[in-house]
């Protein structure tokens, strides 16, 4: 028997009627689940309440207000740590990714423990395009701050993490709370040697879904971040050259 746990985190704002459609695969997984509700009002809550407390191993944890996406999944590994978990596999609550893949993704985690997983989006050809060339720009980026050319997307919610690498990552660096959570998290933990493996999945997009991505905002928040990121990468360089020489950084299917 594998002496490493796993468990679903799932963070959630105001996307309950898109949870109830997503709850059967998710049920099909098989695994327990963390449900984080960042900050839901009124009858989003108590639906997403009486949803959750009717599903065999499922936890709801709630933010009385809104923290952002970062926060949430935050508060899901903190849970998962106190549950008994190892790995904790990140899932967004609209039903975009393709739950098939986790297999894949539990597959590969088992065989290598100590790796980060993380989902490299195929795109439909209804995808937004201005959201497809916007994740190559961040890419461009984000390969320029770990000194690796294998980063294939640092956006992707559908992830596996070790608790032990990402509790390392979060006691050591600040990471942001809300949308840029995803692309500094990756990067800090390639920055604290952490290797990142990355699978091929399919990404759909949800006619009528509501997101909680603000085009000026949050792209502004990722130009900032950005910009702190190159700094902290060249502070590094010597250390990140060493690891690159080595090995160490990203891969992919």
């Amino acid at each position: 028997m594998s002496k490493f746990r796993y468990c679903l985190v799932v963070p959630h704002y105001n996307h309950y009627e898109a949870l109830e459609k997503f709850l059967p695969k998710l049920s099909s997984i098989g695994l327990p689940c963390v449900v984080v509700d960042d900050g839901s009002q009124g009858q989003q809550l108590l639906a997403l309440e009486s949803l959750i407390a009717n599903k065999d191993g499922f936890v709801l944890v709630e933010h009385k207000e809104n923290r952002g996406k970062g926060a949430a999944m935050m508060t899901g590994a903190k849970k998962a740590r106190e549950l008994g978990y190892t790995h904790i596999l990140q899932i967004d609550a609209d039903g975009q990714h393709e739950v098939n893949d986790v297999k894949l993704f539990l597959k590969y985690s088992t065989d290598h423990p100590q790796q980060i997983i993380s989902g490299a989006p195929v795109f439909s050809s209804d995808a937004p395009k201005a959201r497809v060339y916007g994740r190559k720009v961040t890419d461009f980026w984000v390969a320029l701050e770990t000194l690796c050319l294998n980063f294939k997307d640092s956006l992707c919610g559908f992830r596996i993490y070790p608790l032990d690498q990402l509790e390392q990552v979060m006691a050591k660096y600040s990471l942001g709370n809300r949308m840029d959570f995803d692309t500094e998290v990756l990067v800090k933990s390639v920055w604290q040697g952490s290797q990142v493996h990355f699978i091929p999945t399919k990404v759909r997009y949800i006619e009528n879904n509501v997101s909680h991505f603000h085009y000026i905002k949050d792209n502004l928040s990722l130009i900032y971040l950005h910009t702190r990121l190159m700094l902290g990468m060249l502070i590094r360089l010597p250390k990140l050259l060493f690891w690159r020489l080595q090995g160490h950084g990203a891969s992919s299917n």
